[in-house]
Formats: structure tokens, C-alpha cells, sequence
């Protein structure tokens, strides 16, 4: 099983692309063969993945964004990461 490391950075598949439909990012997995909805806080993340980012500065970027606290937070990121990694739709940059 794929899992996110905390002192690596992500980035979501540049071969994917999401459209805005009524407040949620849809998006098709060519490879998987799926489509996918993001709504609130998961297209959030997934914007902030445009560009490299490790599970902290999405931590920091979510807190910020939602007023969370990084232990409420932390681990729906790291799950949803995970998610993303295992479904082909981010992967970890060097």
C-alpha cells in the first residue's frame, strides 16, 4: 500500500485536469477509468498540490485556510494524501 512520508513533498498528476462544477472539482482518471469530485476542504488541498508540498505545508495551508488546528487536521490530510497516492492522482516529487 501506498503511503505519504512526512519529509517527502507531493504534487497531483499533471496529466490530470479538474473543471469547476456547482462548488465541487470534477475530474476523469484517464488511467483509472473513474471521475472524481472534490468538494471543500479535498479541493482545497488539491489546488494547494499544483505545486510541490509536503503533508506539513498542507497542514499549515488548511489551518489557515479552515481555521482547524493542525491535530484535528493532520491526519484527514494524511488519510486523503493517501488516497490520492494510492488512486495514481498525486505522487511524490523529488
Amino acid at each position: 500500500m501506498t503511503s505519504s512520508r512526512p519529509d517527502a513533498s507531493y504534487i497531483r498528476r499533471p496529466t490530470l485536469h479538474a473543471v469547476e462544477m456547482d462548488g465541487e472539482l470534477v475530474m476523469m482518471g484517464q488511467e483509472q477509468g473513474e471521475y472524481y469530485g472534490l468538494r471543500d476542504v479535498a479541493a482545497s488541498i488539491w489546488n494547494h498540490l499544483a505545486e510541490p508540498r509536503t503533508v506539513e505545508d498542507l497542514v499549515v495551508l488548511v489551518c489557515e485556510e479552515w481555521n482547524v488546528t493542525p491535530e484535528v487536521c493532520r491526519p484527514d490530510i494524511v488519510e486523503f494524501l493517501d488516497d490520492l497516492l494510492l488512486r495514481k492522482l498525486a505522487e511524490e516529487v523529488s
